[in-house]
């Protein structure tokens, strides 16, 4: 027992503070984008249906001037820092559980880039349009199960980290 308490402590005085906090951080600024993600998909998504089609144009884009300090910046900024998170873990993160974390960000950049943002486009092109709001439902359903795995990874990330410090 007094082997593993060394090898922890070790670790621990191994791991540079910045990285703690970075974790830290990370795991408030991923379960927030992961909290936006479901809210789209569960209430702002659904509600494209309810807006009158020659009032939709102008709906869209109020709510693309809405969006970019509340979701767009955070939400890239949790992708491409999940995405890192192998290169940024502290030593008491298991690689495997960096990379899973680092996965779920590259799903959800990729399905933001090559899937909903061309939705949204469509839409400020087109207007409503039921198979077009579908779509991009799909898009953020992906979006927004990928973003959940990050949030549960960093948290048991953030539990390992924290219970080697004790």
């Amino acid at each position: 027992m007094s082997t593993m308490t060394t090898t922890a402590s070790r670790s621990v005085r191994r791991t540079p503070p910045w990285r703690r906090a970075h974790l830290v951080g990370l795991t408030a600024l991923t379960a927030y984008s992961t909290g936006v993600g479901w809210q789209a998909q569960m209430v702002s998504y659904p509600l494209f249906r309810a807006v009158p089609a020659e009032d939709f144009l102008a709906y869209h884009a109020q709510y693309n001037q809405a969006i970019p300090l509340v979701v767009i910046v955070p939400g890239f900024l949790t992708f491409l820092a999940c995405a890192a998170f192998p290169w940024t873990r502290p030593a008491e993160v298991p690689r495997r559980l960096a990379a899973v974390v680092a996965a779920g960000g590259l799903a959800s950049l990729a399905s933001t880039v090559a899937w909903a943002i061309p939705r949204h486009d469509r839409l400020d092109r087109i207007g409503q349009d039921a198979a077009t709001i579908d779509s991009l439902l799909d898009a953020n359903l992906v979006r927004s199960l990928a973003l959940t795995v990050c949030t549960v990874g960093l948290l048991v990330a953030t539990t390992r980290m924290t219970r080697s410090i004790r």
